[in-house]
């Protein structure tokens, strides 16, 4: 009853409506429309200004050649000749070419220059520690030039008075200096942490490198080769910025280091290096620093300053976290001050513009930057400091430069105008191929100098583009007066809506390309046997029908990477956008420190942290409860073998996890690593969930973290149980359902919401959007049998959850996600769970639990928590 009253107390508070901010693309359907306005699946809108054509994937390096015609776009393995006056594109090499014939080998990452007189374009060769001279005409590899042995290039600069290029490596953090006449290294210095980008003063002084990286990690200490298995521990070592990350700890007997001080001078920071002594004259810590209150809240992330532009005095560095500019007076050696991106009062305090890409006018009066989060270019008067205004980009814009007589810039965007359908009937294969990575071509665009009218209306437009405000009622079940007070965050891996619900009565599918769905022909590698009519997620279609899913759902992301930094409420910022789209290699007993750390997959590490950080440290601000099972265990370098149980990983690489979160992670659930069963995991919850909150003397938290990845699929295994690829997938669905009837028969479920979702879509393919993704509701309050039409992503997800938990949006896609609150209603069903199997033909759960002396006792689980036991906890709540 109490319940009613303040759902009936809300709904007449709100009676009068309230300003509602959301994506345009609310109720719309992800679309590519080159000719109107594109729907991401944000929801927000794409419509580049100016002249446009879509480019291969991620172009992270551009540079225009001096004579004015050409610019080269440089992506992972390829680069693209843009010929300006006929606004024609070429890639080289052409696809389909295998990586072995390809002259530009598998890995190329950010480094573009130009000779002087336009013939030639030099290339850094990523992973390979090279850099690569090519012919502008032909695309012939003219030269390669070798860094030392574990180097990494990254950017690059020209200093034409000494005919030399100065590169980046960003695997032993250090300048090298090459010779264009003898091609040989002929000076280097160090850097701070992975060097991204570099610059020279117009005098040729001084070059200017941007740090992004925040420590040097290490390994356990005394690894080597011959001891290395013995080494690993199941956990990440300490959370980031504590006494024990500062200085080090004890683990099962293991001495770790520490990484030392986030705030260190190599770490997010910008070096002056004189070109005439090679000397570190000034090291510089732009930006916000970890510890610092700003509008009332603590700093947890890095400044990530990651390209520089240098004037006669200046040097204005993009601090992509903090949204701003810093202003260096590199004669004095001093900050002068921060220029914040304004675009608009609403949204300006909610970080997530990610500053990149920036050039300076000649006149040294005027700033360009593209905000990697916002889709646009950002134009700044540098005397007044005020952001005159904004022009729209495709998604993702990455670069912007200008013409010689500035009328013209030109803009690279990395996702273009998005993916589109990857699958389908009618689907045509593109010649990029219809993986997710692929078919989401970048763009280039050449835009006319806006005049002032011109440059209002385009910023009118980035506005349309990105939110709209109404009124209306939000549905008080996703307010903090909510009888709601428990929600349940699964997460799963790699599928698409279509593969899984595309013959989903009532709902927008192919069913086509349904293939993890119901009924199912399903074959084994060899096609040496074949069987009928089997079910392989049959718990997500019984899921969907006793409760409420999306079929307009989309993954913000591309891959775990992306996933599952846009799903705990971190955008990710360009080094994770631009380390994830490079081929590179772990070494891990390398010297090179750089090398220890390739970049971050599942976990976000301490580069990727956002100013206030995400959904953990909003909560923990708030004092709200919160505990994770499985999420943020998984680093670039970590062991996934099958006995890797505690945790699904073992570590050997030092990396800090995120403060907040550490203390509230469980050290015995299985994260991503698809050698465990996710029957395991089911049991491994299970048992702790019963210890800690039925059993045990503390209530449940308010917000629950689980990972269950196994429906990410692997090479199919027989004698472990998974003889088929849809095995993975039977796997993933028995274990979902048996968590569901596990926490419908708990004391909690009349308080409970459940979520389910996928990380990213990239194993899959559906006839909507490649984005398109699984989401689903549970719980009393959740309709049932319902298909919400209502466009979704995991911006709608979190604004869920912080409207239930009463928290804050953490970033401006948060703030303008779309409102979903048609899943709830307000008259409950208080009916449990109750699982099905899936075809044991094609996936037998007691086979995945042998080799661990395990046998599931299926009576007991199919008994759920005894009612009996659980009144006593019934009680408290």
């Amino acid at each position: 009853m109490k319940y009613l009253i303040l759902l009936l107390l809300s709904t007449t508070f709100y009676s009068f409506g309230q300003q509602i901010l959301e994506v345009p693309g609310a109720n719309e359907y992800a679309i590519i429309d080159t000719n109107g306005h594109s729907v991401l699946p944000s929801g927000r809108y794409v419509s580049p200004a100016g002249k446009t054509i879509r480019i291969t994937n991620d172009p992270f390096g551009m540079a225009l050649s001096p004579d004015g015609k050409w610019a080269i776009t440089l992506h992972n393995a390829a680069f693209t000749r843009i010929d300006l006056q006929k606004n024609v594109a070429v890639r080289f090499p052409k696809y389909g070419t295998p990586d072995k014939l390809s002259p530009y080998g598998k890995s190329t990452f950010l480094g573009v220059v130009f000779s002087k007189d336009s013939e030639k374009v030099y290339l850094s060769g990523g992973d390979l520690g090279t850099v690569l001279e090519v012919k502008v005409a032909s695309g012939e590899v003219l030269r390669k030039f070798s860094l030392p042995e574990d180097s990494f290039t990254s950017d690059m600069a020209y200093l034409p008075g000494k005919n030399e290029l100065l590169v980046l490596d960003r695997g032993h953090f250090r300048m090298y200096r090459i010779s264009l006449l003898s091609g040989q290294v002929v000076g280097s210095v160090p850097t701070g942490r992975q060097p991204f980008g570099i610059s020279i003063s117009p005098d040729q002084r001084f070059a200017f490198v941007a740090n992004v990286g925040m420590y040097a990690y290490p390994l356990v200490e005394g690894t080597t080769a011959a001891n290395m298995n013995n080494q690993y521990i199941p956990y990440h070592p300490y959370g980031n910025d504590t006494e024990e990350s500062r200085n080090g700890t004890v683990i099962d007997g293991k001495k770790i280091p520490g990484v030392g001080d986030p705030r260190s001078d190599e770490a997010m920071s910008v070096f002056q290096i004189d070109l005439e002594t090679n000397k570190i004259i000034h090291r510089y810590k732009p930006g916000f620093q970890l510890g610092e209150m700003v509008e009332e809240m603590e700093v947890v992330g890095g400044s990530s300053p990651n390209s520089v532009a240098v004037g006669s005095k200046y040097v204005y560095v993009s601090n992509a976290t903090n949204d701003n500019i810093a202003v260096i007076d590199y004669l004095s050696g001093q900050i002068k001050s921060h220029i914040p991106i304004r675009f608009s009062n609403v949204l300006d305090k909610r970080r997530g513009y990610l500053p990149f890409g920036l050039t300076l006018s000649k006149d040294e009066q005027t700033i360009y930057v593209t905000l990697l989060g916002l889709n646009a270019v950002a134009i700044i008067d540098v005397n007044t400091q005020v952001t005159k205004g904004f022009i729209p980009t495709g998604w993702g814009p990455t670069r912007v430069q200008l013409a010689a007589d500035e009328k013209q810039m030109f803009v690279t965007s990395c996702r273009g105008y998005g993916a589109g359908p990857n699958g389908g009937k009618g689907f045509v294969r593109p010649i990029q191929g219809s993986y997710i990575g692929d078919i989401q071509l970048g763009t280039f665009q050449q835009i006319k100098m806006p005049n002032q009218a011109e440059l209002i209306s385009f910023s009118q437009q980035v506005e349309k583009n990105t939110f709209i405000k109404r009124q209306g009622i939000i549905n008080p079940l996703m307010s903090n007066n909510s009888p709601i007070k428990h929600i349940v965050y699964i997460t799963k891996e790699n599928r698409t809506y279509d593969e899984i619900f595309g013959q989903f009565k009532g709902a927008k599918g192919d069913s086509s390309i349904a293939r993890y769905g119901l009924n199912q022909t399903v074959q084994n590698k060899s096609r040496s046997v074949t069987i009928k009519n089997a079910d392989i997620m049959p718990n997500h279609h019984q899921i969907a029908k006793a409760f409420s899913m999306s079929d307009n759902f989309y993954c913000d992301s591309d891959a775990s990477i992306h996933g599952h930094h846009w799903m705990m409420g971190v955008i990710p910022n360009e080094w994770v956008e631009a380390n994830s789209s490079v081929s590179k290699t772990a070494k891990l007993l390398s010297s090179a420190p750089g090398r220890r750390f390739p970049g971050s997959t599942g976990s976000m590490d301490p580069e990727d942290y956002a100013e206030i950080g995400g959904v953990w440290e909003a909560l923990e601000r708030k004092k709200i409860s919160f505990y994770n099972f499985g999420e943020a265990n998984e680093t670039g370098h970590v062991r996934e073998d099958w006995f890797d149980t505690l945790t699904g990983a073992g570590h050997i690489v030092m990396v800090p996890m995120q403060k907040a979160l550490y203390k509230n992670t469980s050290h015995n659930y299985a994260g991503f690593n698809t050698s465990i069963p996710d029957q395991f995991r089911a049991e491994q919850f299970e048992v702790e969930f019963t210890e800690k909150w039925l059993r045990g003397k503390s209530k449940m938290p308010s917000l629950v973290t689980i990972q269950l990845p196994n429906d990410h699929g692997t090479d199919p295994d027989t004698l472990n149980g998974f003889p088929f690829e849809h095995s993975y997938m039977a796997d993933n669905d028995l274990a979902l359902g048996r968590m569901l009837q596990f926490l419908s028969h708990t004391p909690y479920w009349k308080n409970m919401l459940v979520i389910v979702t996928e990380d990213d879509p990239q194993g899959g393919v559906d006839h909507i959007d490649a984005h398109r993704s699984v989401l689903m509701m549970a719980g009393p309050y959740v309709k049932r049998n319902y298909v919400s039409t209502k466009h979704a992503n995991f911006g709608s997800i979190l604004r869920v959850i912080y409207g239930i938990l009463g928290v804050p949006p953490v970033n401006h896609y948060d703030q303008t996600a779309s409102v979903i609150d048609d899943f709830f209603t307000s008259k409950p069903n208080f009916k449990p769970y109750q699982f099905s199997f899936p075809d044991k033909r094609v996936f037998n759960p007691d086979a995945t639990m042998i080799r661990y002396n395990k046998k599931i006792d299926w009576r007991k689980i199919k008994k759920t928590v005894e009612m009996d036991d659980a009144d006593d906890q019934r009680a408290k709540h």
